[in-house]
């Protein structure tokens, strides 16, 4: 027998596959690809609530995002005075604006109460609401103010 071994010499055997069975260059060894992943709730939460819905708005259609739709009910029906609303509105405003939506006046004995709006009083709502439409209609130019005595 001669030292060198040729390639017709080849030995099969544990670790070294006929060649004809090996992986072919060029060819994947999974053609469909990985799987795709589940979506999870969370990420299908998010995707649903950019798709776009169609409203109509003082007689006009406009297109907008579920999102927009959800702070535009939640934002009227507070309006209106529905006062679970009103107090998700405000607990949902104050995180909007780094909790320090809080109207100036005077200054209660334990100041982290308003960070929850389920522990403020229907006067306190009333009074965090009022101040956030005046803050508006101001930004708006009109200087309409909202009375509620």
């Amino acid at each position: 027998m001669s030292d060198n071994k040729t390639l017709d010499d080849y030995e099969v055997g544990y670790g070294k596959p006929p060649k004809g069975t090996r992986f072919q260059k060029g060819i994947s060894g999974n053609p469909k690809g990985r799987p795709k992943k589940s979506p999870d709730f969370y990420d299908e939460l998010i995707r649903e609530s950019r798709s776009l819905m169609t409203i109509n708005e003082n007689g006009k259609r406009r297109r907008i995002s579920k999102l927009q739709g959800i702070v535009k009910q939640l934002t009227n029906k507070a309006v209106s005075g529905n006062t679970s609303t009103i107090r998700t509105w405000v607990a949902s405003l104050q995180q909007a604006h780094g909790r320090d939506a809080l109207p100036a006046g005077p200054q209660p004995s334990d100041p982290g109460r308003y960070n929850d709006a389920r522990y403020l009083t229907d006067e306190e709502l009333m009074r965090i609401l009022t101040t956030e439409l005046e803050k508006m209609e101001q930004e708006r130019g009109k200087g309409y103010v909202l009375n509620t005595d």
